[in-house]
């Protein structure tokens, strides 16, 4: 039974509330378009509070030894969320950005880029292909330290949690005296936290150099956000793209929605101009197409759009919808009884 001494925020909200205001018509609620959906008698918007939607119960709440603990959603909010809210303000009302504020919104993309479980998916899917050789290389260390010690006996049959790496549910069980090693390794939340958390703080600083821009929708164009929010993006023509960019990959773009009119945008390793892209009529309908195309299960808008099913059509499915619901559900707990199995 893990034990609570303090109020824990469950309700963890993968984007914040304090963006998605920004496309509310009463600060309340959002029209939001759902990517899949258990019947198509389903409307295709609804309107919804703002505070029950992009919202994963206990998507970052952890165990640490018998206590429950919300620590990466107090992180997300003291680090990255509070210092940016006045920045969004400036750029709302059309001010440039300082040196230091533009340091504050690169690391609030930076964690909005990875912190949805568009992300966890696929972070997850990449981890169960390099997890057998990440596995090979712990191996391969230990053997070699057999070899420079070769005291007989057993070093470990518990977890083994790398110094700044606590969160990594790792256990390596070495017997030196048969010459056995056993590593179990689990894919799953304790691996994205750590992820989260060193990317977080060794890696965002790439994201400090780029110089951000604020591009203007033109008049016809009303710029939708998602759940799935920042973009990096390949560009070779509006026809010839795909969303396989990287933080540090030169001329890629990083790009995301700030509200119905105005967008951030970046181009990696240059000074991009913008002057052909703002206000631009063209350009702002191919923004508002690869914002709704790189969505994962949620658009969002300050009101109904048209033309979705051409961009990215909803997929109407019962069994798929209660599957998602039913994993979300219980990811957290059944997560939390499997990495104490590696303890």
């Amino acid at each position: 039974m893990v034990l609570q001494t303090n109020q824990i925020a469950h309700n963890n909200h993968y984007i914040p509330q304090f963006y998605l205001k920004n496309w509310s018509q009463d600060g309340n609620s959002i029209f939001v378009y759902n990517l899949l959906v258990s019947d198509s008698r389903i409307p295709y918007w609804s309107c919804k509070k703002i505070k029950s939607t992009a919202v994963w119960n206990d998507f970052y709440t952890r165990n640490e030894g018998e206590k429950e603990i919300d620590d990466f959603e107090k992180w997300f909010d003291r680090e990255f969320e509070s210092p940016v809210k006045m920045v969004f303000d400036n750029l709302l009302k059309g001010h440039n950005l300082d040196e230091d504020e533009s340091k504050k919104l690169s690391r609030f993309v930076g964690a909005q880029y990875l912190r949805t479980p568009a992300r966890l998916n696929a972070l997850m899917a990449q981890w169960r292909t390099e997890m057998p050789q990440i596995v090979e290389g712990v191996m391969q260390k230990i053997s070699k330290q057999f070899e420079i010690e070769p005291t007989p006996q057993i070093i470990s049959s518990r977890s083994q949690i790398y110094e700044n790496e606590k969160l990594l549910p790792i256990k390596v069980s070495v017997d030196k005296e048969m010459s056995q090693v056993k590593v179990d390794s689990l894919v799953g939340k304790g691996m994205y936290l750590f992820a989260l958390k060193h990317l977080l703080t060794k890696t965002v600083s790439v994201l400090g150099k780029h110089r951000w821009r604020v591009i203007h929708a033109s008049d016809s164009i009303s710029f939708p956000t998602s759940d799935d929010p920042v973009i990096c993006l390949n560009y070779n023509s509006e026809y010839e793209y795909d969303f396989k960019g990287g933080w540090g990959k030169k001329n890629g773009n990083i790009i995301m929605p700030l509200s119905p009119k105005l967008l951030l945008i970046t181009q990696i390793g240059s000074n991009m101009p913008i002057e052909q892209l703002d206000y631009s009529e063209r350009s702002s309908k191919f923004f508002r197409k690869i914002i709704i195309e790189h969505a994962h299960r949620h658009v969002y808008s300050i009101e109904p759009q048209k033309g979705m099913l051409a961009i990215n059509p909803r997929r109407v499915d019962a069994v798929l919808y209660e599957k998602e619901k039913n994993i979300m559900a219980g990811w957290h707990e059944e997560q939390m009884e499997m990495e104490a199995q590696l303890r």
